[in-house]
């Protein structure tokens, strides 16, 4: 099987399981957890091919996952810490960008 039809296979399980409203809830920060966590798995010790095929493969459709639901929004739901437009609520004198603390009125 050829990896975009398993990509696509993958992607129709995800779907039955969670749906595109769970999806359209997840930050850019949920898509790159979930990623990283597969992406973790596929490194278990000893090394295992099939281990790693399969969570590489998982990584892969959450990637995609987390572009169709980009697309189909138009962008992702902002952090606790972006503003309205996703840009974060305050930058450093320096141009770092930091979080306001509840005392701040975040």
């Amino acid at each position: 099987m050829s990896v975009t039809k398993a990509i696509e296979l993958e992607r129709e399980y995800q779907d039955s399981q969670w749906g595109t409203k769970f999806d359209d809830k997840n930050t850019a920060n949920d898509w790159a957890t979930y990623i990283a966590h597969y992406t973790s798995k596929a490194t278990v010790v000893p090394f295992d091919p099939q281990v790693w095929r399969r969570n590489m493969m998982k990584a892969a459709t959450l990637a995609v996952a987390a572009i169709e639901t980009f697309d189909r929004n138009g962008g992702l739901p902002p952090r606790h810490y972006d503003g309205q437009d996703g840009t974060p609520s305050v930058s450093g004198r320096d141009g770092t960008q930091k979080v306001k603390t509840p005392q701040e009125g975040a």
